[in-house]
């Protein structure tokens, strides 16, 4: 993927955080077993990877193409996550909705994503930062738990949410049905962006980039993936 001669140093923090998303994507999960996280993350690093990219309405299981470990998966499993991966602009609550009624149970559901942004955050920095993304875990044995807390419907998110629904912002409640999800992400997010308790404080800065002009990276980014939050 790279010219190890431009490699850059990975602070110490960014390094820990990105350590523990790997350990977190090869564990068991609520709904998953760490071999199914740790092959839905190769299934999401080969959609970052394909360079003859499927349009957003054919899955790899219609076109023939199995990814990496998607074997391990239902082919229902490894088309939403390449769908996520690679075309997450275009996904529709009828989408969403499609999936739990071919047989993902929505928190499951909640879940996967958690795995797919765990392995693009990964994917987004090695890249960008011109180093090679570093090979996942194998997978820690054991089932997946089965217990998540409380959930119920909410006005601002397609998927369930811890109760009370609404409490907090769409962005921070998506991921709380699994809460080791939201905690994995928030690690991730306080290393390679900013911390969620210092979203309000507008002069947080590591000493480098100001909070403006980390949000003008942020905008930028965001409207040339055409994220729609």
């Amino acid at each position: 993927m790279s010219d190890s001669r431009f490699a850059a140093r990975v602070r110490p923090d960014l390094a820990a955080a990105q350590a523990a998303a790997l350990q977190h994507i090869a564990s068991a999960g609520a709904s998953w077993n760490g071999l199914e996280r740790t092959a839905m993350a190769a299934v999401a690093f080969a959609a970052f990877d394909d360079e003859d990219s499927l349009p957003p309405w054919v899955g790899p299981s219609a076109a023939g193409r199995t990814p990496p470990s998607g074997d391990v998966l239902a082919d229902v499993v490894v088309d939403a996550i390449y769908r996520i991966a690679r075309h997450a602009s275009t996904l529709t609550d009828d989408w969403y909705r499609s999936q739990v009624e071919q047989g993902i149970s929505p928190v499951a559901f909640v879940e996967m994503v958690g795995v797919v942004v765990s392995a693009a955050a990964l994917d987004g920095f090695f890249r960008a930062a011109g180093m090679d993304r570093p090979e996942l875990l194998g997978p820690r044995l054991g089932p997946a738990s089965g217990r998540h807390p409380v959930v119920e419907s909410a006005e601002l998110n397609w998927v369930p949410v811890a109760v009370p629904a609404d409490r907090d912002a769409a962005v921070v409640q998506g991921l709380s049905a699994v809460p080791a999800e939201w905690e994995n992400v928030a690690r991730l997010l306080a290393a390679q962006y900013i911390p969620v308790e210092e979203m309000d404080e507008l002069g947080w800065n590591r000493g480098t980039l100001t909070r403006a002009e980390m949000e003008v990276v942020a905008t930028r980014l965001s409207a040339a993936r055409e994220c729609f939050y």
